[in-house]
């Protein structure tokens, strides 16, 4: 009687990838806070050139230490997150402690 069970050595089929369509439309959805975000920039950088009167240089760095601080510290705060282990799980205790400075800025 033959078994329907794969054996241990026995390789799993790949699974089904994305389609173009389907990474298009998954993408889609970061559209309108893409365009925000680069529009805000944009804006920021004519201010911090025509309002505030500094150089194109130094309005560049502005946004370029973000970017570098991001670089750094995102990557860092994934890991401390990935790490905690609590009662109310992983994320829960960051979203509480983290929405305090969000709330004040």
């Amino acid at each position: 009687m033959a078994s329907n069970i794969p054996s241990a050595g026995a390789k799993r089929p790949a699974p089904d990838k994305f389609s173009l369509l389907g990474k298009l439309a998954f993408g889609a959805g970061d559209i309108g806070p893409g365009m925000t975000a680069n529009l805000l920039a944009f804006s920021f950088l004519i201010f911090l050139t025509t309002a505030a009167g500094l150089s194109p240089v130094a309005a560049g760095s502005v946004l370029a230490i973000g970017r570098i601080w991001d670089a750094v510290n995102d990557p860092f705060i994934g890991y401390l997150s990935d790490k905690t282990r609590t009662r109310w799980g992983r994320r829960y205790p960051w979203m509480v402690l983290g929405a305090v400075p969000f709330g004040l800025s």
